[in-house]
Parts: structure tokens; sequence; C-alpha cells
């Protein structure tokens, strides 16, 4: 608890207040001109602010006083003192609990940006980002859920001190939502109490800063052997450059995130409500279609008609799967259903439903106001960003249809660049530097050819001018999906969910072997050191002795190469992992797994099965197989922590997660810097999507010379942590938000134009 005395003190024409913190007590006292200078090294500081608009989250509150504190004495500043407090302290490093908000707060009431300055010399320090980023290099999570990142929280983590946060004043007026009513009042009239709330959250940022601090430098000290680390040389320049775990590429992009959420998306309200209508209409056709299947969606007992539905389509067509969940219904999530579609016409009508719906209810929906203010949370485990609020920007669908909706201000344009296949680009970098490999998929970018089309050319025999662009389709969701260790099977459901190409099992086959042919280096960078089957062996015990101890069967310590009967043996966890996942496991020759090996495998699994979530657990005890299943159970092992190239570490990552995490993380790194750029040059930045930005220029500017610079920033911001490989940027300028716009350019080449689509009305939907 804080304890804070009551008492002031004179002293030296100073009135002094007695703040008890912990074990200490700290003298805080009015801050004038006339001091100067008070403190000689890092300080924290905080703002009160008059009530912040919980409906409008994005306007900033006005700055009514601060405190700082140097961890022995601090000092309350008032707003007439703001920047010559500021401007006494040019140099000290300045310590913040959610520093986006507070450097907003501070930099409207100095009216300018200078404070930015401060984050630009690498000056600032955000408490909040430092545990975020530290949990994710300690427990894998970036703390994202309410209350897991307030200065309360951290307080009581780091500090073990609950700070009150629910006192009031002499009227019961809530100390902490109250400070607006002494804006313009002379500090001498505040009521103490409100100066004692203030000076305990600045001494709190302060310490749980020196806790944070120490925490990060040990976890780095001590991550040597996880995987991806380079060298103890690479990790200095990677902490000078971006800050330890990448503090200040992560401060620079909440900081751009905040100004793109407060700019706002405008709409076409006309266009939105056309195709508002638009879908309503096709939905109720789409409802007819369902009821002549005997299912009403929505409608009372839905659920259950739909079960019934699904039965009678599963009798109906036996040589289908239908897939049943761990509960051992029939499974209706699109992930589950998608293959079907194409062979049972029910299932196709509700999967188009079911987009439509997603339109209307998860968009459409959400597209009420002229203008929409999308918040984002600049850090994900990955390290990408995502978005939340009033609609996720960064998740609308990709047809134009709704895209199209959005527009600038008026008198305004977009300039909508995108990094071109940057995943890749920071994968091949990550080869070479991190990992220490030749990379053919670095001398190709480097040679500008076009990897999609490559990997077809190989399969196909092919010379690149002859690959068509149905076939280099085809050739994306390999090209994106094999880094992260992607299997053929869940290949083929990503090839259709995120690029609608359809892949035969033989062609996914044939499309991985030429990508491992073509870049042989993936082959060491997807072998990380980890043995799924061997660890999984060892958590379940699964030996040669027990299993002949539950079987009977011989086949196992008879084997010439099995002398050490107790030791786990990995090929028996690749049969665990088939018979949780296939109803009728078998052999590679096509031989049925026998009922006591089925049994085995299920009884060793029921052993650890309280280490898995609910309802994976009561699958086990049902003894039902699913492909959720089995990766749940691989889940159990083979997690391990990450490096990314630009040196922060996330812990517990599963195996696709960590393949992911380098080249993912590393792009994210190089677009948020790209971010951080675009914005100090001046650009009114709107919408963010991880490779892509939307900006506005005025219609009357010189739109080529406005889209050549911001390709030459978000370049420059990439290649500071992709130094080795070619980053390219694409642009368009257009009156709207199109998914496939293209820069079009007069005769001459000199005059940038606005891109249109052949046709001007878009289909609402691909299934209308």
């Amino acid at each position: 608890m804080v304890d804070v005395h009551h008492d002031e003190i004179h002293h030296q024409a100073k009135t002094i207040m007695k703040i008890n913190f912990r074990d200490d007590s700290y003298d805080f006292s009015p801050w004038t001109p006339a001091q100067g200078r008070v403190f000689t090294g890092p300080f924290a500081f905080d703002c009160e602010t008059t009530l912040i608009d919980e409906e409008r989250s994005w306007l900033t509150p006005t700055f009514v006083l601060g405190a700082a504190f140097d961890g022995c004495h601090g000092v309350f500043v008032p707003r007439q003192h703001l920047a010559a407090f500021f401007e006494a302290h040019p140099s000290n490093q300045i310590i913040l609990h959610n520093a986006a908000f507070d450097l907003d707060v501070i930099a409207t009431a100095l009216g300018n940006k200078a404070i930015y300055d401060r984050v630009e010399a690498k000056q600032v320090a955000d408490t909040q980002l430092m545990h975020r980023l530290l949990t994710l290099g300690e427990a894998g999570h970036t703390s994202q859920g309410k209350g897991e990142s307030t200065l309360e929280h951290c307080a009581a983590t780091y500090l073990g001190v609950e700070l009150p946060k629910d006192i009031t004043d002499s009227v019961g007026d809530p100390v902490r939502l109250s400070y607006g009513k002494w804006l313009t009042r002379p500090l001498s009239e505040m009521e103490p109490i409100y100066l004692e709330y203030l000076a305990a959250d600045v001494i709190a940022t302060r310490q749980v800063f020196s806790e944070l601090y120490q925490r990060t430098r040990l976890l780095l000290d001590e991550s040597a052997e996880t995987w991806g680390y380079v060298s103890d040389e690479w990790m200095r320049d990677c902490i000078k450059r971006f800050g330890p775990q990448t503090h200040h590429i992560q401060l620079k992009a909440a900081i751009v995130l905040r100004t793109i959420t407060a700019n706002g998306l405008h709409l076409d309200t006309m266009r939105r409500d056309e195709l508002a209508a638009g879908l309503q209409t096709l939905q109720a056709k789409q409802k007819k279609a369902l009821c002549k299947f005997g299912y009403l969606p929505g409608g009372k007992g839905s659920d259950g008609s739909l079960q019934a539905v699904l039965k009678r389509r599963a009798r109906k067509h036996p040589h289908l799967s239908y897939p049943l969940t761990e509960t051992g219904k029939f499974a209706t999530k699109y992930e589950a259903i998608q293959e079907l579609a194409d062979a049972d016409p029910f299932v196709k009508a509700l999967v188009e439903y079911r987009e439509t719906a997603k339109l209307l209810n998860s968009f459409i929906g959400k597209m009420a106001k002229p203008v929409l203010h999308a918040s984002f949370n600049p850090l994900a485990r990955s390290g990408r960003t995502s978005s939340f609020g009033e609609i996720n920007a960064q998740n609308l669908p990709k047809s134009d249809a709704v895209r199209a909706c959005f527009v600038p201000r008026p008198g305004f344009v977009y300039i909508d660049p995108d990094y071109s296949t940057i995943e890749l680009a920071t994968l091949a970098q990550a080869c070479l530097t991190q990992f220490g490999l030749e990379s053919k998929m670095a001398d190709a970018i480097n040679d500008g050819v076009d990897l999609h089309k490559l990997l077809a050319a190989r399969m196909l025999g092919k010379s690149l001018d002859e690959v068509t662009k149905q076939e280099r389709q085809k050739a994306k969701p390999v090209n994106f999906g094999k880094p992260g260790g992607m299997g053929n099977e869940t290949l083929t459901s990503y090839a259709k969910v995120n690029y609608g190409v359809r892949l035969t099992p033989e062609e996914a086959e044939a499309l991985s072997q030429s990508w491992f042919d073509q870049f042989p280096e993936m082959q060491e960078f997807l072998s990380d050191g980890t043995d799924t089957p061997a660890e999984l062996a060892w958590l379940l015990d699964l030996t040669p002795a027990s299993h002949f101890a539950s079987t009977g069967d011989k086949r196992f310590i008879n084997h010439p190469d099995n002398a050490e009967l107790d030791h786990p043996h990995p090929i028996l966890a690749m049969m665990l992992m088939k018979v949780v996942k296939e109803p009728s496991p078998t052999t590679n020759a096509g031989k049925a797994y026998s009922a006591a090996d089925c049994n085995y495998f299920w009884t060793q699994l029921e052993a650890v099965a309280d280490q898995l979530q609910a309802t994976h657990r009561k699958a086990v005890a049902a003894r039902r197989p699913s492909r959720s299943l089995q990766r749940a159970v691989m889940g159990l092992v083979g997690r391990a922590p990450v490096f990314t190239l630009s040196g922060r570490v996330r812990a517990n990552a599963t195996y696709s997660a960590r393949h992911n995490t380098v080249f993912q993380g590393l792009a994210a790194d190089g677009a948020k810097l790209a971010l951080w750029l675009l914005w100090r040059a001046g650009y009114r930045i709107v919408n963010f999507v991880h490779d892509q930005m939307l900006i506005e220029v005025p219609v009357g500017s010189d739109l080529k010379s406005h889209a050549e610079k911001i390709r030459e920033l978000m370049i420059e911001g990439m290649k500071a942590v992709v130094p080795d490989v070619l980053v390219d940027v694409k642009y368009a300028a257009a009156d709207r938000w199109y998914k496939d716009a293209e820069a079009v350019f007069d005769p001459s080449g000199k005059k940038l134009l606005l891109w249109h689509p052949e046709k001007k009305e878009v289909a609402p939907l691909k299934t209308a």
C-alpha cells in the first residue's frame, strides 16, 4: 500500500510534500522556471488530464498537471510551466507508462510536436510496452487482455504495491476522474489528495522501470542459446538501434497507430447503403435456398435443425466425410466444412449465406458512421499489429464491394502503397544473416525474379514467360505457407481459404517438393533442432516395453534397432498422432491399426489429458479423434523461444509460430519503422494493414512526387532490418480504396493518375 504524509513542510520558500512509498519517503514540491534543471538523470513523468471521452477515446484530453520523479525526489509541473520544464531538461531520458497517450497530451498542450524529437533520440521509455515485451520474452504472450498492462497491474507485479485507484476527494468525487475541475485554478488550491495520487503514480512508474529494465537485460543475457540468436555483438547492436526487446520500434508504432485512430477512415455512406441493401436482398434469397433443405438460419432451434440436416446429408452421401467436433456434433465452422461445399449443395448454400451474413453483421453493421476510428494493438505475439474497436481495419474483406466504401476526406485522394512479397524478403534476410545460410531465395529476389512464377515454372517445366496467371496463383500459398512449416494437407485448405486456389493432393506435393528444390536453404531453416515425435514419446512414455505390456505385440521389442526397450520411441509417437487424428488409422501400407494399438495410445494420452483444454480433454475421454485434437496433442511439446533478427525474443512458441515469427516479426518491425518515417515526414496515414498503408494527400498536389517519396520512406524503414535483400514498394492513387489498384500514368509518364476499375459497379459478393 502507498502511505502519504498529509503534513506540508515549508523549506527554502518551497512547499514540500512528503510521500511514503513502500519503505521510503520522498520529497515532492512545485516546479517553477526559476529552479531550472532539477534532474540530472532519467525521470518518470505522469500526466493528469481532463476526463477522457469514453465514446471518442481518440480525442486528446487537456493537460491539467504533471509530476516528475527521478528516484530520489519529485516535482509537480503545472500546465503553465510545462514547456519550460522540458526545455530545462533537454537531454534527460523520460519514462512514461503508455507513452503514446502521454506524449500526445504533452504535444497538444505545448502546441507543437517537439516532444517527439525525444523519441527519435531514444530518450523515451514506455513501461507499459516494456512490460508487454518482457512478458513476451518470458511467457510468450503480450499481456493485451483487459487490465493486464495497466500501471496498477505492473506496480502489483513488480513492486508488490497496490496503488489506490478508488479514493475520493472531500466532496466524494473520484480523484482519478476529477482533475479537470482544477484546470483553471492555481496549484495551491488543489486538494492534497490529488497531488498524493499523482505522486504515487509517478514514483511507481520510475520504480517499475528499474525492475523492468533489469529483468529485460537479464532475459536477453540468458537467451544466448535460443534459436535465432546470432552473437553477443549482434545483440548489443540490436539494443543500441532498436532498444531492448525492440522497445524503440514498438514505441514508434504505438505513437503512429494512435494518430491513425484519431485520423479515422471516411465512408461513402451512399455506397455503403446500396451495398447493405444488395446484401440484404441476397441474404433473403440464400435463406430461402436453405429453407428448402429444412434449415432456417437464426430461427428458434436453428442449431438443432442444422445438426439434423447435416445428419441427413451424411446418411445421403456416405462417400463424403462430414467432420465432427470434439463433443461428437457435426462441425459447422467454415474451416471444417469448406471442402464439402464442392460436393454438397446444402453446405455450399450454407457457406454462401454465412459469407453474406458476415459482411452484413461484422462489417456493414459496424459501418454506421460517416467516419470510423479503428483502434490498434501495436504488439501481437508474432510482432505484428492487430485492429479492433469501431471496426477491424486490418481484417476487412478483400472484395472491393466493401473496401471501395472507404474514401478520402473531401479535397484529398489516396496514395495506396504496399510492400511486394515482403515476408519472403525478410525470410531470405533471416536465412542470410541470422542463420548463416546461402539463400537462393535472396538471390532470386535480388535479381528481380517473381518468386511465384519461378516456383510454378520449376514444377511445370516451363520458362517464366510461359507461366499463366492461374499457375502463378497456385504457387502463392506454397511460397507463403511452407516457410511456417505447413504440411501439404493443411496447405490445400490454406490455398482455398486465403487465395481461392484449389490444389489437388498431388499438386500440393509437387509444388512443395519444387519449393524445397528451388530454395534448398529452407530444409535447414525448417529444421530448428526440435523433434516433436521424440519429445512426445518422452512426455507420454511411449516405449517398446510399455507398448508390449499393453498390447502383447512383440514387433517393437523384437526389432534389432530397439535394444533400449525402456527408451521412448518416436515412431510410437507418430502412430499416436494418427490415432488421435483419424477415425480409422492405417499404416503407410494401408493396414488398419489394431484395437490393442489404439487402446494403448489413448490410454497413454489420458495420463496427460489435464494439460489440454477442456474440449480436447473431453475428446480424449471419449476417444474421439480429429485434426484439432492432433494439433492440440502436438502442442503439448515442441514449444521453445525464438528471436527475430531485430533482437526480440518470444517464449513458448510452437514449431509453426517460431518459424512464422522469424519472418513475420521482422517484416512487422520494418513496416513499423516505415510508419514512423512517414508520420514524421508529415503524411496523414488513415490505415495500416501489415504491409500496406493508406495515405491521404491533397487532390491538386503532385501525386507522383508524393507516391515516390512515400515509397522511398517505406523502403528506408524496411531496409533498417532488411539490409541485404531487395525491398520494393508498389503504389497507386485512387479516389477510394480498391484492392487491385495499380499505378496509372499519363502518356509522358510524369503524372500519376487516379486508378479506376474497368467496371464502375462492383458485385457485392462473388457468390451473388
